[in-house]
This record gives C-alpha cells, sequence and structure tokens, in this order.
C-alpha cells in the first residue's frame, strides 16, 4: 500500500494556517469593545485563572504520583498535625504504620516533605541518586548563617554552590592544607589537657574536680578553628587557667545558637509570608546570634584583607590567608569579602558541632558502661 498520499492527506488535515498577527489583534479587539464592560472585566479577571488552572491539571496529569500521605487542608497542608502531634517524629512514624508504607508524602504549606522508614529507600536518595537529592531548601537560618546563601554546606545547587565547592576542594579541604595546619590542632590539645588538669586541681573550686565536660570540649573545638582561620585562640584576653574568656564563650554560645535553629522546624520556612511576622520569634535570635558571630569575625577579616592588599603580609598562615590568595582562572581573586566571611562563619558552624557532640556521646556511653570505663582508665595510668 502507498502510504504517501495518506501522509500528505493527514498533513493537510492537520496543517494549521499561519497567525496574522495584526488581523487577528484587530478581531479580538474588536470583539471585545462589542461586549458590554461588566463581561468584558469578568473576563480579564477570571482568563488568567483558567489559564493557570489549566496548565496545572496539565501539570499534574504529566508528573508521576506522590508516596501515599495524609490528606492535607488547603493552603496550610498538614501543619496542624504537626502542631498538635509532640514528638513529631513519633507522629510520623505511627501515620506511616496506619498507612503501610516504608515511603510517605507530608506536605506542610507549600513543601513536600518526603519521610523514609526503609534502609533500601533511603541509600536510593542518598547515594545512588545522591546527585538529585544534594541541594539544600532555602531557610530563614540558613540564609542568615551564608550571608544570603553564598557559603558551600548550607546553600541551594547552582553557579554559587559549584564555584564554592572547587575553591574549598582546591584550598581547604585536602591533605596537604590539613598537615600544614596539623601543628596548631596539636597545640590545642595539649592546652585541653592543661585545662582539665587546672581544674582538677584547683581546691578553691567548691566542685572539687568536676569538670563541666560541654564546656570543655565546645570550647577545645572553638579554640581549635579559631586558631586554623584566625591563628589565634582568643578574640579577647581569655583566662589565666587556659579557660575561655567572655568573648570566647560568647561565640561559641551564638554559633549553637544558630546550630539549633538550622536544625528546628520553622513556621515561616513552609509558610512564607508569615515570614515579616516572626511569630515564633526565632528570626530575631537567629539575626542577633549572627550580629555576634559576624562581630568578632568581620574585623578580622577586614584588616588581613587589607594587610595582604598592602604587602604587610608575605606567607600565608592560616585558613583565613588561603581564601583571601585563592585565585580563579584570570588570576583574579576567586571570593568576595563578603563569600570569605560567609564560609568562614559556615566552617565555624560545621566545626564546633560535630566533635562537641561526639565527646559528649562517647563519655556518655562510657559512663553507662562501668567496665568500659575501668579499662579506658587503666590505658590512662598505664606508663609508657
Amino acid at each position: 500500500m502507498d502510504y504517501s498520499s495518506f501522509t500528505n492527506t493527514s498533513y493537510q488535515i492537520y496543517q494549521l494556517p499561519s497567525w496574522n498577527r495584526s488581523h487577528d489583534m484587530a478581531v479580538i479587539s474588536t470583539l471585545l469593545v462589542s461586549l458590554p464592560l461588566p463581561l468584558v472585566l469578568m473576563l480579564l479577571v477570571f482568563a488568567p485563572l483558567v489559564v493557570v488552572k489549566l496548565k496545572g491539571s496539565i501539570t499534574t496529569r504529566k508528573q508521576p504520583p506522590l508516596p501515599p500521605g495524609p490528606i492535607p487542608w488547603p493552603i496550610i497542608g498538614s501543619l496542624p498535625e504537626i502542631w498538635q502531634n509532640k514528638p513529631v517524629f513519633r507522629w510520623i512514624l505511627g501515620l506511616m504504620k496506619q498507612l503501610g508504607t516504608d515511603i510517605a508524602c507530608i506536605r506542610l504549606g507549600h513543601v513536600h516533605v518526603i519521610t523514609v522508614t526503609s534502609p533500601e529507600i533511603a541509600r536510593e536518595f542518598l547515594k545512588k541518586h545522591d546527585s538529585v537529592f544534594a541541594s539544600r531548601p532555602k531557610t530563614m537560618a540558613a540564609e542568615y548563617a551564608t550571608r544570603g546563601f553564598l557559603s558551600t554546606a548550607l546553600v541551594p545547587s547552582g553557579d554559587q554552590w559549584k564555584k564554592m565547592r572547587k575553591v574549598m576542594a582546591s584550598n581547604v579541604i585536602n591533605p596537604a592544607r590539613l598537615s600544614w595546619l596539623l601543628h596548631k590542632r596539636t597545640q590545642e590539645a595539649d592546652n585541653l589537657v592543661r585545662f582539665i588538669y587546672n581544674q582538677c586541681i584547683n581546691h578553691e573550686n567548691m566542685h572539687g574536680g568536676v569538670i563541666n565536660l560541654r564546656l570543655a570540649v565546645r570550647q577545645y573545638t572553638g579554640n581549635v578553628i579559631r586558631r586554623m582561620m584566625f591563628n589565634t585562640r582568643y578574640f579577647g584576653k581569655g583566662r589565666e587557667d587556659g579557660g575561655p574568656g567572655y568573648e570566647e564563650e560568647q561565640h561559641v554560645e551564638s554559633l549553637f545558637t544558630v546550630l539549633m535553629h538550622l536544625n528546628s522546624f520553622i513556621l515561616s520556612d513552609y509558610v512564607p509570608w508569615l515570614r515579616p511576622l516572626d511569630l515564633e520569634g526565632h528570626e530575631k535570635i537567629v539575626s542577633e546570634a549572627m550580629r555576634i558571630v559576624n562581630g568578632y569575625h568581620d574585623p578580622l577579616v577586614d584588616e588581613r584583607i587589607k594587610e595582604w592588599g598592602q604587602g604587610k603580609r608575605k606567607e600565608p598562615q592560616d585558613l583565613l590567608d588561603a581564601f583571601i590568595l585563592a585565585k580563579d582562572l584570570n588570576g583574579k581573586p576567586a571570593l568576595s569579602a563578603e563569600e570569605i566571611k560567609a564560609q568562614i562563619s559556615e566552617l565555624m558552624l560545621a566545626t564546633v558541632d560535630n566533635p562537641a557532640n561526639a565527646a559528649e556521646w562517647a563519655m556518655a556511653e562510657v559512663l553507662n558502661n562501668p567496665e568500659i570505663l575501668r579499662k579506658r582508665n587503666r590505658q590512662c595510668c598505664r606508663k609508657e
């Protein structure tokens, strides 16, 4: 059978005439003028809504179905259930058991939150499809912590993230750089031991040899990153026994305040139009904490950039120098002053958190296992 005639016929049937823009616009204008004014106004108001609705319906039909979940309320989603059921993770786990699913979708405001209880499914997006899910959401606390999403770990994927990641990989997170700064970490480890020793032998201490572990390890991590970043362990004068001064305690406390809000449920992250109201007061707290942190960091960064510009420095001594000396392909500074400040704050947040929490958790586990505690004590007292 000869399909050529059928093909030509089909083409002629579905071929649309060319659009004469001026002629069609004239026809539309004449039609609108001939209609009553109220009807024209109604068309102008409701026509865009109809178009948006139809477009949304078409898009919805094209998208694959979302995982099962509770029926959301209009606009606010399942936020009422989140507020009414504490702790939230237990409510989510119970909901998923009720639905009989290992993956669920819970809409909070305009955000779809995907929860997973299956290790196999978790590996799908944490490992196999990591590049798809590696981006970060734009939250209020992250915006303050990164000076408007200028750093690396807390910013969405994009050109800025790629740029900062490249600088971090080549100038900071590499074996050569870590080896270069090893002596600073070793020195702070010695200072920590001396501080704990001084606390134990201080007979004027009404608590005897009791050590505030959380204070000690948090200040230790703060001292380490300050030495690595600014080549100094104190913003102020410190204490004679090697402990932190007021400035260092305020600095670390502010960092942990920001960290707490980075991992907290903040309503405006899910319902953005509520952010100007700051109903929970979170934005006020985070902005004040970052004001304190930036108050310690910014003068040091500005002064260091000025010193390099004036030729007062010849050799890099810390990570701040590495950031300032980083160059792009054209030999120009790779980072602006704002980007350097944002990345420094993010590194501070990352380094004071995990090691301090790990040390506190490990000590708690040792105290819960007396035999392990006795073994550790024997090892510490053993003379080599």
